[in-house]
C-alpha cells in the first residue's frame, strides 16, 4: 500500500488528502482545527505561518504549504549554514562532530567505504566523517554548485548531480534536513535511491515534543519557521522511515544546540558568540533535564536499507 495516499480525511485546512502523515490506517489522520503556534515570518514577507498537529501520530505540519523551499536557502544565509559561528564555536563543533562520527562508524557492522552527507550545509559534519574514516570516499551534497568552503578531505557535489550517487552510499547521513521538506515520503524515497542494498541511513530531526518548548514557547528554536515544514515525534519519524522500506536498527535521543538559539530568539537578539558560550555553560543542565524527562531536543534513527 502506498502510505502517501492513505490519509484522506478532509479537515477543511487544506491538509487533505494529506500525503505527509505517516499514519498507516486510511482515514485516521486528525488534524486540529486551530494551530499550535502561529508566527509572522519575514522570510515570507511577514505573512502568518502556522503549525497544525495530528492527534493520531503527533506530527506537526507547517502551513501554508511550500512546494519549493529552495528560495529560503539562497546564498546560504539561513541559520542552517551556521555562517555566524566564531572561531571558538567552530573549534568546539569540530571536536564534537569528530567524536560523533567516530561513535556512528563504530556502531555499524562494517567500516563504510562510501559516505554521502545529504544536505551537508556548511560541510563541517561531512569533513568530520572524512577525517575519522580516511579510507572512505565522503561526499557532501547540497543545493549549490560550489562547495560551502574548505571541506578537505571530503568532496562536494550539487543535488543536480545526485543521480551519479545512486546506490553508492553504504552510510547516508541526513542531519536536520528531512524536516525542511513538505513531502517526507518523496524525500525519503530520494534518500533510499542513494543507499546500497544493505547500507545504512542516519536521520536526525528536531523533536516537536522537546522539553524546552514549554520554556521558550514560540521562540523555541525547534519550531524554526518557516524553514521547518514538518515537526516529528518519535512515533511519526519511525513510521515515516519504516513505511519507505527501511528497517530501523537504532533510535537515539540527541541533545542539540537548542538553548542558545532559543534564548536569542526570546530576547529578540541576533545569535552571537555570547549565546554560544551560554549554551556551553548550560550544557550539563540541558543534558540532565533531557535525559530525566526523555524529551530530547532531537531524535535520531539509524536504519538499514533492505537488501
Amino acid at each position: 500500500m502506498n502510505i502517501a495516499t492513505t490519509c484522506v480525511k478532509d479537515d477543511g485546512l487544506g491538509l487533505s488528502p494529506y500525503a505527509l502523515c505517516p499514519g498507516k490506517t486510511p482515514g485516521q489522520c486528525n488534524f486540529a482545527q486551530s494551530p499550535q503556534i502561529t508566527l509572522h515570518c519575514k522570510e515570507v514577507g511577514g505573512d502568518a505561518v502556522s503549525v497544525y498537529r495530528c492527534s493520531t501520530c503527533g506530527i506537526g505540519v507547517t502551513r501554508p504549504a511550500m512546494p519549493d523551499a529552495a528560495p529560503l536557502y539562497a546564498n546560504r544565509e539561513s541559520q542552517d549554514f551556521q555562517a555566524d559561528d566564531g572561531a571558538l564555536a567552530k573549534a568546539v563543533k569540530r571536536i564534537a562532530f569528530r567524536r560523533m562520527a567516530r561513535a556512528v562508524v563504530r556502531s555499524l557492522p562494517q567500516t563504510p567505504r562510501t559516505i554521502v552527507d545529504f544536505a551537508c550545509g556548511n560541510g563541517a559534519i561531512t569533513r568530520a566523517f572524512a577525517e575519522e574514516v580516511p579510507e572512505a570516499v565522503v561526499t557532501g551534497l547540497d543545493f549549490f554548485d560550489a562547495a560551502p568552503g574548505d571541506m578537505q578531505p571530503a568532496r562536494y557535489d550539487s543535488f543536480a548531480n545526485s543521480a551519479a550517487y545512486r546506490e553508492q552510499a553504504y552510510l547516508l547521513l541526513c542531519f536536520h534536513a528531512l524536516e525542511h521538506d513538505d513531502n517526507p515520503h518523496q524525500f525519503l524515497r530520494g534518500l533510499m535511491d542513494l543507499i546500497k542494498p544493505g547500507g545504512h541511513a542516519l536521520i536526525e530531526v528536531p523533536n516537536v515534543d522537546c522539553v524546552w518548548t514549554p520554556w521558550f514557547g514560540d521562540a523555541c528554536h525547534n519550531w524554526y519557521l518557516p524553514f521547518h515544514r514538518l515537526h516529528f515525534t518519535r512515533d511519526s519519524l519511525r513510521r515515516a522511515v519504516e513505511s519507505n522500506g527501511m528497517e530501523v536498527v537504532a533510535e537515539q535521543d540527541i541533545s542539540s544546540a537548542t538553548i542558545a538559539h532559543s534564548l536569542a530568539m526570546r530576547l529578540g537578539m541576533a545569535y552571537n558568540p555570547l549565546f554560544f558560550l551560554i549554551g556551553v555553560v548550560f550544557r550539563p543542565v540541558q543534558l540532565l533535564l533531557e535525559k530525566m524527562t526523555r524529551r530530547p531536543s532531537a531524535l535520531r534513527i539509524i536504519a538499514r536499507k533492505k537488501a
